[in-house]
C-alpha cells in the first residue's frame, strides 16, 4: 500500500517524486525502518535536465553517512559499492527507480522495470530508507509527506501515475546490464599498389616563357582580447532575501559531465573516506550554530539544507541555498554558520579531486 509521496526539490527546482510502499500503512518512521516486511522506495525523476549520477549517488552517500552510526557504514561498505555500480549513465526525466525489500533475499534494484542488480543483505535496505525518514532527511517536508499514511496529495498521486519511461529509454537502460564487448583489433593488411602502366612519351611543346604571379596575402586580422570581468565573491555575505527568486539549478557543463564519465570508481576505502569526511564537516558546522534569540522568543522552528564547496584545503569556494525557512533570522544565522566553520578539515588523501562538494542540513526546533 501507498504510505506517502513526497516531491523532493533543489535550488527551487522540481528533481523526483517519492514514494514509500509498505505492507503496514504508519506515520511513524521507526515502524518503518524496523520493519522486517516488504517495502519499497520508489522514486521518479521530474527535472526536465535529468540527474547526474554524481549527484544521486551523493545524495545517498550523504544520506547514509548522515543517519547511520559508523558502524554501520563500515559493514555496509562493500554493499554501497556494489550499489553505486548499478547506474551506468545519467538518470533522465521520467525514469522510474525502485529499491524493492523482500526479506530474506535483500534489495532488488531496477530502472524502468529492469532489475539492474541485487544486495543480498536485509540490513542494507533500512539505511536507504533513513536517508529519506530518518533523523536527517532530505527535508522536513519530504519525510512528513512520506508518513502520511496512504492520505496522499490527489494530484501529485495522479502525475507520479502519469510518469511512464519511453521505450527507447527503456532499451538505453537494458544496455546498462549489458557486459561490454571488448574491442577486436584488426589484422593491419598492407596496401598493394598496382604496377604502373608504362606512358607514352609526351612529344615536347614548344617552349612558353615562365610569367611569375605576384604573391598576395591578406593581412591578419588582430585577435580581439577579451575584457576580463570583474570577480565576483563565491561566498556571499547573507543569504538572499526571500522577496529575490531564487536561483536556477544550471544544466550541467560538457566539461562537468566529462570530470563525472572521468571520476574513478568507488572503493570502499575511498566511500567510508567520503562518508566519515562528511560527518567531519557536518559536526564543525553544529558546533558554529547558535539559535537566535529572536526566533527562541518568538517560537520560530525549520530546517534549511546549504551546499558547500571546498577546495583541497578546506576553504569555502561556493555555498548556494537547497532548502529555506520561512523565517529570515534563521536562514541568516545557517548561512552564516556555515561561513563560520571555515576553513574546514582539509581532504583526505583517499578521497580524489580538486575539490568536494557537500550539503550541510541545519534543523532549529525548540525543546519539546
Amino acid at each position: 500500500m501507498l504510505n506517502g509521496l513526497a516531491l523532493h526539490q533543489e535550488l527551487g527546482n522540481e528533481q523526483f517524486i517519492g514514494a514509500i510502499y509498505s505492507e503496514t500503512l504508519t506515520d511513524d518512521a521507526d515502524t518503518l525502518i524496523n520493519s522486517n516486511s516488504a517495502m519499497r522506495m520508489e522514486l521518479k525523476i521530474v527535472n526536465p535536465d535529468g540527474m547526474m549520477i554524481r549527484r544521486f549517488s551523493r545524495m545517498w552517500i550523504e544520506g547514509m553517512a548522515i543517519n547511520n552510526t559508523n558502524s554501520l557504514l563500515t559493514a555496509q561498505a562493500d554493499n554501497m559499492v556494489q550499489f553505486d555500480g548499478l547506474f551506468k549513465g545519467r538518470l533522465e526525466a521520467n525514469d522510474h527507480i525502485v529499491f524493492a525489500q523482500t526479506p530474506g533475499q535483500g534489495l532488488s534494484v531496477s530502472v524502468n522495470k529492469v532489475q539492474l542488480g541485487r544486495i543480498a543483505d536485509d540490513q542494507f535496505f533500512p539505511m536507504l530508507l533513513r536517508t529519506w525518514v530518518g533523523r536527517v532527511p532530505l527535508s522536513s517536508t519530504y519525510r512528513e509527506e512520506l508518513l502520511k499514511v496512504g492520505n496522499v496529495n490527489a494530484d501529485l498521486r495522479s502525475r507520479y501515475d502519469r510518469i511512464q519511461p519511453s521505450a527507447a529509454r527503456v532499451a538505453a537502460v537494458t544496455a546498462w546490464t549489458q557486459p561490454a564487448e571488448p574491442e577486436q583489433e584488426k589484422p593491419a593488411v598492407a596496401a598493394v599498389k598496382p604496377a604502373p602502366k608504362p606512358q607514352p612519351t609526351p612529344t615536347p611543346a614548344p617552349a612558353t616563357p615562365v610569367i611569375e604571379t605576384p604573391k598576395v596575402e591578406l593581412p591578419k586580422l588582430a585577435e580581439e582580447t577579451p575584457k576580463p570581468e570583474p570577480e565576483k565573491p563565491a561566498v556571499a555575505a547573507r543569504p538572499e532575501p526571500k522577496e529575490q527568486p531564487r536561483p536556477v539549478a544550471a544544466t550541467p557543463s560538457r566539461q562537468e559531465e566529462e570530470e563525472e564519465d572521468n571520476e574513478p570508481a568507488l572503493t570502499a576505502q575511498s566511500l567510508l573516506a567520503r562518508q566519515f569526511y562528511v560527518s567531519d564537516l557536518l559536526k564543525k558546522i553544529r558546533t558554529n550554530v547558535k539559535y537566535p534569540r529572536r526566533a527562541l522568543d518568538r517560537g520560530h522552528e525549520g530546517g534549511v539544507r546549504i551546499s558547500v564547496a571546498i577546495d583541497r584545503q578546506g576553504n569555502i569556494k561556493s555555498m548556494s541555498w537547497l532548502e529555506e525557512t520561512r523565517h529570515d533570522t534563521l536562514n541568516k544565522e545557517a548561512w552564516e554558520a556555515v561561513q563560520r566553520s571555515a576553513p574546514f578539515p582539509a581532504m583526505p588523501d583517499a578521497i580524489p579531486g580538486s575539490g568536494f562538494e557537500f550539503s550541510a542540513p541545519i534543523t532549529f526546533a525548540l525543546p519539546k
